[in-house]
């Protein structure tokens, strides 16, 4: 029953259109009678490998051999229409060749690529025939833009084991991806693999398998379909389009050199990680204010390794011509990047140095202000021989020879600077302010209590009171260390008052009063 759903299908494949019409010959115009077919269906097309039997296609006859020489592109049936071209080899490919695969590439909204032997799955892509046709397809849709989707259909001429199907298919599809992405590394922009194709991998080794894949394309065309219009149209606006751009007079890359596109890319990114992950590293220590230790030896060092690394995975791309230029260009812009970050670090480091080592200074200067005036110039000058001489030997850590980024010209600016400080410190704000802070310290100082002690003296005071009515009074005095004597006269004996004060009495005529005074220190 499957045999005759496949004949039956083939059957209806050839009925209105005869297989391999000429759609565009040796000169690499199209035919001027076209069948006026709708692609309201979607356009399929069949990329056969020369040399390789097909049961997709009539271009390649059953002994493998190239059907004609002068077939470039035909149309196989027209339901939907689906067209035959063939796929690129090793040995090289033509400007027609070429101009057909990318005809079909933006064309068709399904493409089978026929011919993938087991042997090509086994031995990988890399340097494979198919290689260099997906690559024409590919540049053909990123150069024109073209991204209606489109499903490419891998047909694989043997039996897959079911033991190792998921990983066969995910190493294919991985490989696809690579290709695409060196392709799209040609042009300017980003190009995601998965906003242009969509990839479904079958299995064809009779009729029936053909069959099927043709059936699964034929349902991909019609979901991808862009517009309705003829065939005819259809090519001739294609056709034009490829020529217009110039796309096809581009010979195919071998596909080592699609995949030098891909280690170029990949090398840049794996090292330009590496070179902001050790900046980063700098740039938040250096942004609070501090030095890098060994910053010179390590700049030195992180330059000659990343770009060193580069190079040397890089090295096999510098050879070719096509890549040559890509790979300069990737190169300066790590080169660039490293530099860059390396000389605003740098700068940073030289403007933190020079703030602390003004910093320091002025603290010494300020420890000098004391020193006799005859001395403060020798002692602020060693102090600025002092400063100047470690930021010379911090500054030493810093540079980076190779680019060019010495101590010479931060010594400079910085004696002058220091120069500056010296001669202006004496009537600087912070020079005055300590003075007046001295000055009233000084003002407020209170006396220092002296040792502990006990002292001993004694006052003697003695009256002298003859007769009389106070006509006379007189007092003398004597101080000796911590002992005193006075003595004093006053004639009132005889005053009514004193005696009243003594009680009716006369006043004793003398009279003496002793008098001990203890004086204790803590």
């Amino acid at each position: 029953m499957r045999l005759v759903s496949a004949l039956l299908f083939l059957c209806t494949l050839l009925g209105s259109t005869e297989a391999g019409t000429l759609l565009m010959d040796a000169s690499g115009g199209l035919r001027l009678k076209i069948p006026s077919i709708s692609t309201s269906s979607g356009v399929v097309s069949i990329i056969s490998s020369p040399g390789t039997k097909s049961f997709l296609s009539t271009l390649e006859n059953n002994n493998g051999e190239s059907g004609s020489d002068d077939t470039f592109l035909s149309l196989e049936s027209d339901d939907p229409p689906c067209l035959a071209c063939r796929g690129a080899t090793l040995s090289g490919t033509s400007s027609v060749e070429r101009t057909a695969l990318a005809t079909c590439s933006i064309l068709s909204g399904a493409i089978l690529v026929d011919g993938i032997t087991q042997g090509d799955v086994e031995a990988g892509w890399r340097n494979s025939r198919h290689a260099r046709t997906l690559t024409a397809l590919f540049r053909a849709r990123i150069a024109l833009n073209c991204k209606t989707p489109q499903t490419l259909i891998l047909c694989i001429k043997g039996e897959i084991d079911t033991a190792v199907a998921a990983a066969t298919e995910s190493t294919l599809r991985t490989e696809i991806k690579a290709l695409f992405d060196a392709t799209a590394a040609e042009s300017e922009g980003k190009h995601a693999f998965s906003d242009y194709y969509n990839v479904k991998i079958v299995s064809v080794v009779d009729e029936a398998g053909a069959n099927e894949a043709l059936t699964l394309a034929r349902e991909a065309a019609a979901e991808n379909v862009d517009s309705d219009t003829t065939l005819a149209s259809a090519l001739e606006e294609a056709h034009e389009r490829v020529r217009a751009s110039g796309i096809a007079s581009v010979a195919l890359d071998p596909p080592h050199v699609a995949q030098a596109y891909v280690a170029v890319g990949n090398a840049y990114s794996k090292y330009a990680r590496t070179a902001r992950a050790k900046i980063v590293a700098w740039k938040n220590r250096v942004a609070r204010g501090l030095l890098v230790e060994g910053f010179g030896a390590d700049a030195e060092l992180l330059r000659k390794k990343v770009l060193g690394s580069f190079d040397s995975e890089t090295l096999a791309a510098a050879g070719l011509p096509l890549v040559a230029p890509y790979r300069l260009e990737m190169r300066s812009q790590l080169a660039q990047l490293v530099d860059s970050s390396i000389r605003e670090v740098f700068a940073i480091q030289v403007n933190n140095l020079e703030k602390s080592t003004i910093k320091k200074l002025r603290a010494q200067l300020l420890k000098k202000l004391d020193v006799p005036v005859d001395d403060a110039p020798s002692e602020n000058a060693s102090a600025m021989r002092a400063a100047s001489f470690a930021f010379d030997s911090t500054m030493s850590d810093l540079e980076v020879p190779s680019l060019s980024l010495t101590k010479a010209k931060a010594c400079r600016e910085m004696e002058s600077k220091l120069t500056d400080e010296v001669m202006g410190f004496a009537d600087s704000p912070i020079a005055q302010i300590q003075r007046t802070k001295k000055v009233t310290k000084v003002t407020r100082k209170e006396k220092k209590p002296g040792q502990r002690s006990i002292d001993f003296g004694l006052d003697l005071v003695a009256m002298l009171r003859p007769d009389g009515f106070g006509s006379l009074q007189g007092f003398a005095g004597y101080q000796l260390g911590g002992n005193s004597i006075t003595f004093g006269i006053h004639n009132d004996a005889d005053d009514p008052q004193t005696i009243a004060q003594f009680g009716g009495v006369r006043p004793p005529l003398l009279r003496i009063q002793p008098k001990l005074r203890v004086d204790v220190e803590m």
